[in-house]
């Protein structure tokens, strides 16, 4: 029997404990050490000075996203599967079931963006708009809505329907859209599953 206060009870107290060990983690890794780090290997450097701060933003979030992708993909991997299968213990997934996860992989899922913000030199207050939008993204993905666009939709953004089928625990369709933004990395590298079948 599914009792939906139960299921958000545990995963707020799952997802509080798990956001302060990646917040420490975050707030250590955010230091000038490894800002530099990320500059001298990552860099677009001055010209990105001269950008407007949404075009800047933008990049910053296609290049995270096209790393959260690839990480995505890696979390699946019998090696690191242990660290994200907890994300997908959800037995009916709902909005607030995208923060379900393990504090490894939390952490590990944020690093893409994490670098794409520092290579366009992204400063806090624009890091926190893009931290409230990826958590909206996240809301949204996780929902579980079914509208009348969202076929159209997942040749270009992740949708629920198209996420949802990444949650079902299928054989036909395990190792499908991996995406977080934009469904185009799974376009592209063959993963996007598009059906009305679940």
């Amino acid at each position: 029997d599914f009792n939906r206060f139960d299921t958000l009870k545990f995963d707020l107290i799952v997802i509080s404990i798990s956001s302060l060990f990646v917040l420490f983690i975050l707030d250590l890794l955010l230091n000038e050490t490894f800002i530099k780090f990320v500059h001298s290997i990552f860099s677009f450097g001055e010209i990105i000075n001269s950008w407007p701060a949404w075009l800047r933003l933008l990049i910053a979030l296609i290049i995270g996203d096209f790393g959260y992708y690839l990480v995505h993909r890696f979390l699946h991997l019998p090696i690191m599967w242990n660290s994200h299968k907890f994300h997908h213990s959800t037995i009916n997934i709902y909005w607030f079931s995208g923060l379900r996860t393990s504090f490894l992989n939390s952490l590990i899922i944020r690093i893409p963006y994490l670098i794409g913000f520092q290579m366009l030199e992204i400063n806090n207050e624009e890091i926190a708009i893009a931290g409230i939008l990826l958590l909206s993204i996240n809301f949204w993905i996780h929902a579980n809505l079914n509208f009348k666009y969202d076929k159209f939709l997942s040749y270009i953004f992740i949708t629920p329907k198209f996420h949802r089928i990444h949650h079902v625990n299928d054989q036909k369709v395990s190792g499908s859209n991996f995406g977080n933004i934009f469904s185009i990395w799974d376009h592209l590298f063959k993963t996007a599953i598009i059906s009305d079948e679940w």
